[in-house]
């Protein structure tokens, strides 16, 4: 297949050379289908590009909707919280901050109170903590498998952390701002185990960020819950990101969740009303937003 010079420069990490031991059939397969894809490319500001693409069967065996936000060092990464007790769509928190472009964030009450389940830190005030999540707990302590890592900016830059086993280690992150979410996905280049249950196994909507070794940073929703877009496994999920040259990635809220803005316009394709448009956008508690 043919691939303009967009498509190389988003997959330049995605490269399998034959031959090498070190690359499983596994780990190869789902670079293999990316570059099946029919990928478009969006420039959106200096150092920032939009790029999506639609398979036709081709990715895992189903029809699937990429959308990759590829973001190079120099921009401003933020958490921004919806407002206090209330719920917001990602595009009002994209566009109250000023915000180039934005995903949704991390788990939330989606009754009241309203709010983060997860930890939560904006500008170095803590907004809220970690809630027991009885969904899904597969860890001590009452930690969910949602609660085992990490997003956090620093000066402007982010990061993807894991847990450590200090019970409250999240308090001790030096950012600004911090939001926990999970599971890990990938940590210094390795793929992270993951718990087999439901929550990982299913096909859903999924919003991930990544960061690649060169500080260039990844935002990656798939659509899904529909028969244009199946949506992910968590490990499909993961295959996603290492193709993408992510040395660390981490899930974050997905299913109707799952949205990314840019320029003010949903550019995916959110479930919430089980259409394949841009109108079924739900509301979150907060949300990542990138700045120049």
């Amino acid at each position: 297949m043919r691939r303009n010079d967009n498509t190389t420069c988003l997959l330049r990490a995605c490269s399998v050379v034959v031959g090498v031991l070190m690359v499983t059939s596994l780990a190869a397969q789902p670079t293999e289908m990316l570059w099946r894809g029919a990928w478009q490319h969006e420039p959106v500001a200096e150092g920032i590009t939009l790029h999506r693409a639609a398979f036709d069967g081709s990715l895992f065996d189903a029809n699937q909707y990429l959308c990759v936000l590829e973001v190079a060092p120099g921009a401003r990464f933020d958490i921004v919280p919806a407002e206090e007790k209330k719920l917001e769509k990602t595009t009002a928190i994209a566009a109250k901050s000023g915000a180039v472009a934005a995903v949704n964030g991390s788990f939330f009450n989606m009754a009241a109170p309203y709010g983060s389940v997860n930890y939560l830190r904006v500008d170095g005030r803590e907004l809220a903590p970690n809630a027991y999540d009885g969904y899904e707990n597969d860890t001590p302590r009452g930690r969910s498998i949602r609660q085992t890592g990490a997003v956090a900016t620093f000066q402007g830059a982010l990061y993807v952390l894991k847990s450590d086993s200090i019970e409250r280690w999240e308090h001790d992150i030096e950012a600004e701002d911090v939001v926990t979410t999970g599971p890990v996905l990938r940590v210094g280049g390795v793929d992270e185990p993951l718990v087999k249950n439901d929550f990982n196994s299913r096909r859903n909507p999924r919003t991930a960020v990544g960061r690649r070794a060169d500080g260039t940073v990844l935002l990656v929703v798939a659509d899904g819950r529909n028969k244009e877009a199946a949506g992910l496994s968590m490990r499909e999920l993961q295959l996603v990101m290492a193709a993408l040259g992510c040395v660390d990635a981490i899930n974050l809220d997905g299913g109707g969740s799952t949205a990314m803005v840019v320029d003010g316009t949903v550019v995916n394709h959110p479930s919430d009303n089980r259409k394949f448009d841009a109108a079924g956008e739900r509301p979150v508690a907060n949300a990542i937003i990138v700045t120049r």
